[in-house]
């Protein structure tokens, strides 16, 4: 039926049914528009969480972060997984011993008493046994139980002498020179910090605990002051040996004093490591460990402050290789860059396994340079890439010192290895609070740190130098030098 055959009313009735559903279209569309507006806005929240998130992401992965601190590329954290994934490995690794890796069991005790553990009848129809058919052993290791503190009177005899008049008191090896506690207490305070990182709170609430020894958290903490300072003259050899070292490597990383910046520094030898806290990042800190003529190879990163101290330097690899993976992943121009980077780096730890002699390593480190000559030539847009080429020219001289001198690392592996304690130590303390807290915190952590190097028991080592009664006075108990910027 077409328009034309419709009466009047008819024609009204169409079109006001077509008015309705105008309405309830344009009704549906202003709700979609709604809808529409709505998702936009959702949109936009969630593109600045994601600019947020990976704002925060690039504090943890970027090139000058080792591959222990990296997040995995696995979707969600260690702690969100669901206990059917308990045995997961979230770093990208699998559980359990590497293949080809031979097992390590733990050798058994010889026992110190031996106990017959015998039964006269069955448990379960009360016959009487006649003897036993065999032994089970098992041997059971346990700690006495908690001893409550012994407490001595020291009567220190005093003396004049007549001839210069010098008045001279009796030392004993277990009296300090000072305090009321002994030299238990003291290493064991300082370990308990430093090794155990437990808070001084903690430290005493642990002495209450287990020996009944009554003292505050503020007890606990000059204790743990006593003990740097019977410390300081060994921490004053381990600096000594430092500065004689043909190779040291130094890394540095934040620490809070008194909620203000500083920084915690690690110089480390193959048999010593020495943390120095300052508050400043530049290259007077090396000049002040190490001294003004150290004429030793440095281990490092790019920051400047150490061509700023020394032009003996080795700039880390594994910082550039990461630099130049992460300029290739943000610019195609990088990808032949970072293989030939890692290829000329693989390349010469392979040449170099073999022993080279002193004239095929200057060979080998011309040729390698030359290779480096021909990566920076290469014409790249502005960007990662060009500002990777200028970092690889501007340490020109020091990315191959480690192929003419043996005892070089190519990496700084074990410096930042050495700030691993001290990071997490800075997570649980939070801040300094006074030079005598930086006096502490590099004292105690270097003489540990380098009697663990050297096989030595720390614990009988605090108390060796507590023991020696060569206390440094409380005055004198600050960080050698003073510096700021």
């Amino acid at each position: 039926m077409s328009w034309d055959d419709l009466s009047k009313d008819e024609l009204l009735s169409r079109f006001l049914q077509m008015e309705e559903r105008i309405d309830e279209l344009e009704e549906t569309i202003a709700q979609k528009d709604e809808r529409i507006e709505e998702q936009n806005e959702l949109i936009e929240e969630q593109q600045e969480r994601i600019e947020e998130l990976e704002t925060r992401l690039r504090k943890y992965e970027n090139p000058h972060t080792p591959p222990s601190k990296r997040r995995s590329g696995t979707d969600g954290s260690p702690t969100s997984q669901d206990d059917e994934d308990d045995d997961v490995r979230t770093d990208g690794g699998t559980p359990g011993r590497k293949d080809g890796h031979d097992p390590e069991w733990r050798s058994p005790p010889d026992p110190d008493e031996e106990v017959d553990v015998t039964c006269d009848c069955c448990p379960e129809c009360g016959d009487h046994f006649d003897e036993s058919v065999g032994v089970t052993p098992r041997l059971v290791e346990e700690i006495p139980d908690p001893q409550t503190p012994e407490i001595t009177r020291y009567n220190r005899h005093y003396y004049q002498c007549d001839s210069c008049g010098t008045e001279t008191v009796a030392a004993h090896p277990d009296c300090p020179d000072e305090g009321q506690f002994g030299v238990n207490v003291i290493a064991q305070s300082a370990l308990s910090r430093y090794d155990h990182r437990l808070p001084y709170r903690k430290i005493a609430d642990r002495f209450e605990q287990l020996h009944g020894l009554e003292l505050s958290g503020a007890s606990a903490w000059h204790a743990t002051e006593r003990a740097a300072r019977a410390g300081r003259c060994e921490y004053e050899q381990i600096r000594q040996e430092i500065q004689d070292a043909d190779v040291v490597h130094i890394d540095e990383t934040g620490i809070k004093r008194d909620g203000e910046q500083a920084w915690i520094w690690t110089f480390q030898t193959v048999q010593h490591t020495l943390y120095a806290v300052r508050e400043s990042r530049g290259s007077d800190v090396p000049a002040e460990v190490l001294g003004e003529d150290f004429a030793g190879t440095v281990v490092c990163d790019g920051w400047t402050a150490y061509p700023a101290f020394s032009s003996n330097l080795q700039r880390c690899w594994a910082h550039i290789l990461r630099e130049a993976e992460e300029a290739a992943e943000k610019q195609p121009e990088g990808e032949p860059i970072y293989q030939a980077l890692r290829q000329l780096f693989v390349a010469l730890q392979a040449r170099l396994e073999s022993d080279p002699s002193p004239r095929e390593r200057a060979d080998l480190q011309r040729v390698a340079r030359r290779e480096l000559e021909s990566l920076i030539d290469r014409s790249v847009p502005d960007g990662p890439v060009a500002t990777l080429l200028g970092k690889i020219e501007g340490g020109l001289d020091h990315w191959l010192t480690f192929v003419g001198e043996p005892a070089v690392s190519p990496t700084n592996n074990a410096a930042e290895n050495a700030l691993r304690e001290p990071v997490v130590l800075r997570k649980i303390i939070g801040t300094l609070r006074n030079d005598r807290g930086m006096f502490v915190h590099e004292t105690v952590l270097s003489l540990l740190a380098t009697w663990r190097q050297q096989g030595r028991n720390p614990y009988e080592e605090l108390r060796r130098v507590v023991s020696n009664n060569e206390v440094m006075s409380r005055a004198h108990a600050v960080p050698a030098v003073e510096t700021s910027g």
